[in-house]
């Protein structure tokens, strides 16, 4: 295995490219680059994906598949019980029919993913991830008309959580925050499945709070998903706690949740074994997709 692919993580403020080479050691990053978003409304632009193909030829990235992430309003999360593969239900059906009823979306206009939970008992508990078909193809068919090739398309929180599993650990449970001018992910692993997402309203980093308000929030939030998985999985395990995205990059921030955590904060690393660089993290772990289109 030697793919290169490349991850674009588009948020509300920037777009962010990372293009990696995959090997079966592990992945190096190869390319990177940034832009400021145009748009107005969050929608992707024709004159912002023409920008961004020439800003990726400028920086060197070559030709390969591009993996997205999906767009926020495009996506939908539910746990759900299904019957286990080895009882010949019509599993696949099943998760469907039953995430098409919990979320009030019609059959045929989403793609699904799932994957099983720590469950007790003999029930199956998965998370499920929706993408909508329509709002995600629009972007898709921008892209593409300025010379991009999507080969695929990530939940986020998935593909933070790819990166959370190079963090060199061997902590039972993962948090990984994205802390971002425009609001702050979490994600929690159990080992590499991931069992928990979450947007908090109101936390960011955009200059209205200082930093130590901005630590003191964010590690309670830290602390509640931390019990959550403790709960979920009936287990104390140890605990690894990483700081990405820009907020990785500020020091009052960093200094306070060090102080705080002090042993278990890991730095996720790549198959070199260099530490990972926060702000891109969201499109390495869109790179890091395991089967394309």
């Amino acid at each position: 295995m030697n793919a290169v692919r490349t991850g674009i993580d588009i948020s509300p403020d920037a777009i962010s490219a990372a293009q990696v080479r995959l090997t079966r050691s592990g992945w190096a990053l190869l390319c990177e680059a940034r832009m400021a978003r145009r748009s107005e409304d969050g929608s992707v632009t024709q004159a912002e994906a023409v920008e961004l193909e020439s800003l990726l030829f400028r920086q060197g990235f070559a030709a390969a598949p591009c993996v997205i992430n999906a767009p926020a309003e495009a996506l939908k999360t539910t746990t759900m019980e299904l019957p286990p593969e080895t009882s010949g239900a019509p599993v696949e059906q099943l998760a469907n029919a039953e995430f098409a009823q919990r979320t009030k979306l019609d059959p045929g206009t989403f793609e699904l993913s799932y994957w099983g939970l720590p469950t007790p008992g003999p029930a199956v508990q998965v998370m499920a991830v929706g993408c909508e078909i329509g709002p995600t193809d629009e972007v898709i068919g921008v892209l593409e008309s300025a010379g991009l090739r999507v080969a695929g398309v990530d939940d986020p929180s998935r593909a933070l959580g790819r990166v959370l599993a190079g963090a060199p650990t061997a902590a039972g449970v993962r948090v990984g925050a994205r802390l971002e001018s425009w609001g702050v992910r979490i994600v929690v692993l159990h080992h590499s499945t991931l069992l928990y997402a979450r947007t908090p309203a109101g936390l960011r980093l955009d200059g209205s709070q200082g930093d130590a308000e901005v630590a003191r929030r964010l590690a309670t939030e830290i602390d509640a998903c931390i019990a959550f998985a403790r709960h979920r999985s009936r287990s104390h395990a140890p605990v690894a706690i990483s700081v990405l995205g820009a907020g990785s990059e500020q020091a009052g921030v960093m200094d306070a949740l060090s102080g705080q955590y002090r042993n278990a904060m890991a730095q996720p690393i790549d198959g070199n074994g260099q530490a990972v660089g926060g702000p891109l993290a969201g499109a390495i772990g869109l790179a890091l997709l395991e089967d394309l289109a």
